[in-house]
């Protein structure tokens, strides 16, 4: 009975990793090929669709539905406050998953490494030991909750710093295009098409949320809200301005990008005159010691031979 639940808890945990390090699900791709499938089945030649929708793999046709629908009912269970941050904080890290599927994540990795931990102690030490160590079977359960939180504020970072590197040749791109006689929609379409990134996905949630109605300002306030980077925050601050100004677009493009430009030369300045402090550390304690001993270890050999050969 007891390797039972050790095998159990180990899957839990298991489980947990493998959903935190498996490669990104676009489930919204997953629910459009269900529902064309779906359609396709209605349809008067629905024979060729049903086959369709078994060539799929069993992963798509079952499980990912069935996981869907798992995770919907789980967000529905948190309140609304909450759902609204995980949603906040998973379109700043590029929506890896669901709310719903991170809500069953912090769940399963809090009781998961919680059982893990009462089940190895209680095998290794006895039920007494677990007695004494409900602090720490609590420790467990929170760090295991906080997991994914850990992941998706990782992958934030990440993302954060790959729109900041990519947004001086954003804006070179836009500037050049707008002064080419494009406008400024035009213009973020070629953005979006050159660059393949962070950077190009948020453009072009910018042009799609244009096409669907919204106004630019707005649609400029919501990209600065998904990827809260302070030098996107400064070009959408300075094209609503121009925006509702009137001012030339085009110079304040130009104005942005040759900003953008001294700013990326000025972060490449800082980190190469924090280049001599970061390294010293590794030379004091790997460096040097290895060059002690290849100078003076000889020295230190002759010497003590000499002392030897005197006695």
């Amino acid at each position: 009975m007891r390797m039972v639940i050790v095998a159990l808890s180990f899957a839990s945990v298991f489980s947990l990793v493998y959903w935190l390090v498996s490669p990104r699900e676009d489930i919204a791709s997953y629910r459009e090929r269900l529902i064309a499938l779906r359609g396709t089945c209605n349809a008067p030649g629905m024979g060729a669709g049903r086959e369709a929708g078994m060539a799929l793999p069993f992963r798509e046709r079952i499980v990912v539905p069935m996981l869907d629908e798992l995770y919907e009912r789980v967000q529905r269970w948190a309140p609304v406050g909450i759902r609204r941050g995980m949603a906040v904080r998973l379109d700043q890290a590029g929506r890896p998953f669901s709310v719903g599927r991170l809500i069953a994540l912090k769940v399963m990795g809090g009781s998961g490494l919680a059982l893990a931990y009462c089940v190895l102690i209680g095998s290794l030490a006895g039920a007494r030991a677990l007695c004494g160590g409900p602090h720490l079977i609590a420790c467990a359960a929170v760090v295991g909750y906080l997991l994914p939180d850990m992941h998706v504020n990782r992958l934030s970072r990440a993302r954060k710093s790959e729109i900041q590197a990519a947004l001086p040749d954003v804006l070179d791109l836009l500037c050049v295009s707008v002064e080419a006689g494009l406008g400024f929609d035009g213009a973020m379409q070629k953005v979006s098409e050159k660059f393949k990134g962070p950077a190009g996905e948020e453009f072009r949630e910018f042009l799609k949320e244009v096409r669907l109605g919204k106004s630019r300002i707005d649609a400029l306030r919501a990209l600065s809200a998904r990827a809260p980077v302070d030098d996107l925050k400064t070009f959408t601050a300075s094209v609503i301005q121009a925006e509702q100004l009137g001012v030339s677009i085009a110079r304040v493009l130009k104005i942005q990008s040759e900003q953008m430009r001294i700013k990326r030369k000025q972060r490449a300045e800082e980190l190469a005159m924090q280049m001599p402090v970061k390294i010293l550390l590794p030379l004091v304690f790997f460096v040097f010691p290895a060059l002690f001993i290849v100078l003076f270890g000889p020295m230190a050999v002759r010497a003590l031979t000499v002392l030897r050969s005197i006695r």
